[in-house]
């Protein structure tokens, strides 16, 4: 009994043996012999043990192998892409790694596996062109993953060999991004193995591939750039950046805002504005970024360059066509100068425009993603003179003839009173002007003038012009219209502040003295911004002073009574009276009847000699001499021009004399 059980057990162990050979390498030879022993009846002592014939067995091979990690798919053969093993997101350019281990679960030894790559079979997620594999190997700081230095440094590979039962080898499936891929897209891939046919065995049975591996790769593409003022690319005042001063040979003032613009406040001498913008990649891969511009509201022959930070021109690094940047790694800025040329005291295109020069940003990965920025040149504007339909601010330059009713008009001249005195009050005499802010910027102007008159004493006094706000529009001084005043403290007045484009109606006022000599006074009226030094001069308002009449000459006697044989004198003065120049002056006197002549004799406070005529017509410097006859008429006046008789070249001015005596005897 004892040496059946032992017979029994061994071959319940070779059984057991049998029973897992699929992880004895194929071909191996299994060699039994089996043995009895026994006792000899009567005996104590066991025969040595008796061995039966040997028996051999071969171990077949089994072939078989994994990839792991598997996805969701209990179809070995069909990969199930929407249950990837591996899961990652990337950027469009991004190479991505995914490590698997290949192990042979077979007995067949020093196997060798192609690799290959199997699509989703529904197509939903996409295939990269370029997937490659790579041997652990290549994973040389042991981070179990591949740089790409790493993968630059080593070589593809398309197959797994000499691999042993039980063995794993790990390798990496590797592929790129495409940078035209959006953030819609899925990418993937599928390593699958398939089993090379072993030389050394001849009855080895197929093994299926191994294709449930799949992983897939989620796009997530960010492209996207800002452009704004200096140091503020979104343009949103964070962080604030102070006003800095132009890069130009005269600087000026740069005024960010969080509004996404920079506003800069030109002169009447500024030519030049150099803006300094910021460019950022928002986006979450590098890009290049294009740079264009587009003006509005300049004035012809403005032009707009773009330059580096150092002012040499802004290059065209990737060969499009425009200018740009560089290439910008997500989240890195970059500054450019935007410089702004236009004509000096220019004004903008039209009143309340501002000259702005709008600067784009367009990515080079996706141009539809792009933003803008606006640089601003506030120009000077100005408008100042009389009122002329649909012109803000009047028309400054001469315009002809005054309308009915204005001063300057030939029918509408002021007249001082025939007597003034030093008490006379003076003339008050208006004229109806316009002032517009034609700039892009609220501005204050200044408003002066003055008015030179001459005096019928020969001197000129000069009347500073006073202005009044024309509430009501009607082009005359009305009671209660309030005077400029000096809002700016500079001692001038002044509009106070005008918005672009607003316009102000205005009563200049002069106050003609009473003396004013008959003349034609012109106004000499300027307008001018403090700020940015527009002027704009109007010297086309006049005030006529119309001629005032010559009086009557006075006459006197120096007797009320006489007897015959007395000499009478008679004082004749003949004066200019009048506030204008007179031509051909004389006086004259009739010899009065019951007298004789004696003499006649002049003097005038104008320079020049006295002639003297009997006919008005005949002139001689010589006195006339006695006798003459009853009832002669004698004339004197004055030689102004000195040739030699008395016409329209001889001038007798305001206040000037010519006083005659006139001697006769009573018969």
């Amino acid at each position: 009994m004892k040496n059946s059980w032992k017979v029994a057990a061994l071959l319940a162990a070779l059984a057991a043996g049998s029973a897992s050979a699929a992880g004895t390498a194929a071909g191996t030879v299994i060699t039994n012999v089996a043995e009895i022993v026994f006792t000899p009846e009567g005996s104590t002592t066991p025969t040595p043990p008796i061995p039966s014939n040997p028996v051999t067995t071969t171990v077949l091979p089994v072939p078989s192998f994994t990839i792991v990690v598997n996805d969701g798919s209990t179809d070995r053969l069909t990969p199930d892409y929407s249950k990837p093993g591996q899961t990652t997101a990337a950027k469009p350019g991004d190479t991505v790694v995914f490590p698997y281990t290949l192990t042979n679960t077979g007995n067949v030894p020093n196997e060798s596996y192609a690799l290959t790559n199997t699509p989703d079979p529904t197509a939903a997620v996409k295939t990269p062109e370029n997937i490659r594999f790579f041997p652990v190997s290549a994973d040389t700081n042991n981070d179990g993953t591949l740089s790409a230095a790493e993968i630059a440094a080593a070589t593809p590979i398309t197959s797994i060999t000499g691999v042993n039962q039980d063995q794993a080898v790990k390798f990496f499936q590797v592929y790129t991004i495409p940078t035209t891929a959006t953030s819609t897209d899925k990418f993937g891939g599928d390593p699958t193995g398939d089993r090379q046919d072993n030389p050394a065995f001849n009855n080895d049975p197929a093994v299926p591939r191994d294709a449930n591996n799949s992983n897939t790769t989620t796009v997530d593409r960010k492209d996207a750039t800002v452009i704004g003022p200096k140091n503020d690319p979104d343009g949103n005042g964070t962080p604030t950046t102070p006003p800095y001063q132009s890069a130009d040979t005269t600087p000026v003032t740069i005024t960010p805002s969080a509004a996404d613009t920079q506003t800069a406040q030109a002169t009447t001498t500024t030519t030049t504005v150099t803006f300094t913008n910021t460019v950022q990649n928002t986006g979450n891969r590098p890009d290049v970024f294009d740079i264009t511009t587009a003006q509005a509201g300049f004035p012809t022959g403005t032009t707009v360059e773009l330059l580096k930070p150092d002012g040499t021109p802004l290059p065209d690094t990737d060969g499009d066509g425009v200018p740009d940047v560089g290439s910008l790694t997500p989240g890195q800025t970059a500054d450019l100068l935007v410089r702004v040329t236009f004509p000096a005291g220019s004004a903008p295109t039209a009143p309340g425009t501002q000259p702005t020069v709008t600067v784009t940003t367009t990515s080079s990965n996706d141009p539809t993603k792009k933003d803008t920025t606006r640089d601003i040149v506030n120009l000077p504007g100005l408008s100042f003179g009389n009122p002329t339909p649909n012109q803000p601010g009047g028309d400054p330059a001469p315009v002809g003839t005054p309308e009915a009713g204005q001063p300057g008009n030939p029918g509408t001249p002021i007249v001082p009173p025939v007597t003034c005195t030093a008490t006379s009050p003076d003339i008050r005499s208006t004229v109806a002007m316009e002032i517009a802010n034609l700039g892009s910027a609220p501005d204050t102007f200044d408003v002066s003038g003055v008015a030179p008159i001459k005096l019928t004493d020969g001197t000129t006094r000069n009347v500073a012009v006073k202005y009044f706000l024309d509430t009501n529009g009607n082009k005359a001084l009305d009671a209660g219209e309030p005077a400029l005043t000096d809002t700016n403290a500079n001692g001038i007045a002044d509009t106070n502040v005008l918005a672009p484009g607003a316009e102000l109606k205005l009563i200049a006022v002069v106050d003609v003295p009473c003396a004013a000599a008959a003349q034609t006074i012109t106004l000499n009226q300027t307008a001018k911004s403090p700020t940015t030094g527009a002027t704009v001069t109007d010297k086309n308002d006049t005030i006529t002073v119309g001629k005032t009449v010559v009086a009557a000459p006075t006459k006197t006697v120096d007797k009320a009574e006489a007897r015959p044989g007395d000499t009478l004198t008679y004082t004749i003065v003949g004066k200019n009276t009048s506030n204008a120049n007179v031509t051909k002056a004389f006086i004259r006197d009739t010899l009065p009847a019951n007298t004789t002549y004696l003499s006649f004799t002049a003097t005038s406070s104008a320079t020049g000699a006295i002639l003297y005529s009997t006919n008005g017509t005949t002139w001689s410097a010589a006195p006339i001499a006695a006798p003459q006859a009853d009832g002669v008429t004698v004339y004197a006046g004055v030689d102004t021009n000195g040739n030699g008789t008395i016409d329209t070249g001889d001038i007798l001015t305001p206040g000037q004399t010519i006083t005659g005596t006139f001697k006769v005897t009573v018969k």
